[in-house]
């Protein structure tokens, strides 16, 4: 009674991932031309950076190329500000694994993780604790719904089903 019926045997094909082949022909074709253009684009996004490196260093290209610098600069000073940004990042990390380390040597339960008990769950079912056991013992449960689906009540002292 408590073991699924072996029902209906179904085989079962295998992943489109493992075999491409099965997927129809039109996608097969949009994939590869939306992962084409995806490259092409993220490859063209770098055409202006690497033309303004360029001119950086003094290579003479055209203006049409780059037409300024302030992408550079913007991007010189981010990498002036990104070892401190990074540094800070890690004093936050190293920061909160000292703080764990010390939690755990306190032997303070960690209030994250604490399991849910009875009077928790009857607490926040707005439910009273012994009503609450007396349901999770009772083999059948007869539960009533409310009109937006909630459950109002809920009684295990039946022997039928209530009409």
């Amino acid at each position: 009674m408590d073991q699924s019926r072996p029902g209906r045997q179904t085989r079962r094909l295998p992943l489109i991932i493992e075999r491409s082949d099965l997927t129809h022909p039109l996608r097969r074709v949009l994939a590869l031309v939306i992962t084409t253009a995806a490259w092409g684009l993220w490859i063209a996004m770098w055409i202006p950076f690497i033309a303004a490196l360029g001119r950086y260093y003094g290579y003479h290209l055209p203006e049409i190329t780059f037409p300024s610098q302030i992408s550079l600069d913007s991007f010189l000073a981010l990498i002036r500000v990104t070892p401190y940004v990074l540094a800070f990042a890690m004093l936050i990390a190293l920061a909160s694994i000292l703080g764990e380390k010390i939690k755990a040597r306190t032997h303070k339960k960690n209030e994250r993780w604490r399991p849910v008990g009875m009077e928790r769950l009857a607490t926040g079912a707005a439910l009273d604790p012994e009503l609450l056991a007396q349901w999770q013992i009772a083999r059948i449960l007869y539960v009533e719904h409310g009109p937006l689906g909630r459950v109002t009540n809920a009684s295990a002292t039946y022997t039928s089903r209530p009409d």
